[in-house]
């Protein structure tokens, strides 16, 4: 009876063994089944992700390849013109006011109130940093480049605005322009260039044979309004012309995305592209905006400081232009040769 027993006690101890194996086997076969679920919904939300961001960049890209309002060639046509609007616009009014001083002075109560609220102005909108001197020899020169600055300003800084939100809608666009309409382009902002060199060449050889014959200051007049029209047609020319040049629209247009966005609206496979390119295109936008600050503060020292006062005084302006896009160059040639050097 005892060794019936032991045997009775033997067998179910074995029972028992044999049963929690059998349950550590199945508890381990639920939890290798739970992760292999899990990284197949893993895969399928990534997958689901992908296919949605793809999804809308082809909706983007087929709004921005149409010809209306959304498109954007129509969007980079008059941006171009509205920047060379813009800066046309001041140096026209400079232009002018050197035409104004050929006449005589004329200081009267009423102009010298029409300073003081143009003073009153640019002290709200500079926080009090510039303030204008009230005596002027010629105040209606004064008060005409006063309101071209305004009026250019007010163009440039819309133009700008309107540019960072197609920037943010439209955030990347794929290469549309066939080759003949990027060499037509470039074609047509070479003759733009030429014929701005042209007006201006052609216009300062006029002024030295026959300048001698007119006032200095109607002379200075003619030769800022040939200044112009020649940086009119560089700047419409070269913006037009690099339109069609959509890695540099794609570059530029990532300082406006927010960095933690680019995993939300990019694919796996191009998010460390595009963070890479990112962080080039900050940098970039770092160098231009050091350089125009420098550039006007020193171009405004040379107009309205006495003691620095200079008629060459929009060399700072060209001097930092040139430096900041030499240096965006570079950067830009670093990016696409780094990270898409087959977009095109």
């Amino acid at each position: 009876m005892q060794g019936c027993g032991g045997h009775t006690a033997i067998g179910q101890t074995g029972g028992m063994g044999e049963g929690a194996m059998m349950t550590e086997e199945a508890d381990g076969g639920d939890t290798h089944a739970t992760a292999g679920t899990a990284r197949i919904r893993e895969e399928i939300t990534a997958q689901a992700h992908d296919a949605a961001v793809r999804a809308q960049a082809r909706r983007t890209q087929r709004l921005a390849e149409e010809d209306d309002r959304f498109g954007y060639d129509h969007h980079a046509t008059n941006r171009a013109l509205r920047i060379a609007n813009g800066v046309a616009i001041i140096i026209l009014g400079f232009a002018a006011g050197r035409f104004l001083q050929a006449l005589p002075e004329r200081n009267t109560a009423d102009v010298q109130e029409v300073i003081r609220g143009l003073d009153r102005l640019i002290g709200l909108m500079t926080k009090e940093l510039v303030e204008l001197p009230h005596l002027q020899r010629h105040p209606e020169s004064f008060i005409v480049e006063i309101v071209a600055i305004l009026v250019g300003y007010m163009l440039l800084k819309r133009t700008h605005e309107d540019a960072l939100e197609y920037d943010a809608a439209f955030n990347r666009i794929e290469q549309f322009y066939t080759a003949a309409q990027r060499r037509q382009g470039w074609i047509r902002g070479a003759a733009l260039v030429m014929l701005g060199t042209a007006v201006i060449l052609i216009t300062h050889g006029v002024l030295l044979a026959y300048g001698h014959a007119m006032p200095d200051d109607v002379a200075a007049g003619v030769a800022q309004t040939s200044i112009a029209a020649g940086v009119w047609c560089y700047v419409f020319g070269g913006l037009y012309a690099t339109r069609t040049d959509l890695f540099l629209y794609n570059f530029r247009a990532l300082r406006n995305i927010n960095v933690y966005e680019l995993g939300k609206s990019e694919t796996d496979e191009r998010r460390e592209m595009r963070l890479g390119e990112k962080k080039l295109c900050d940098l970039s936008s770092s160098l231009t905006n050091f350089a125009v600050a420098i550039g006007v503060l020193g171009a405004l020292g040379l107009y309205f400081l006495p003691s620095f006062r200079s008629p060459y005084f929009w060399l700072p302006l060209v001097v930092t232009a040139v430096v900041a896009l030499v240096l965006r160059w570079c950067v830009i040639r670093v990016a696409r040769r780094r990270y898409e050097p087959d977009f095109d």
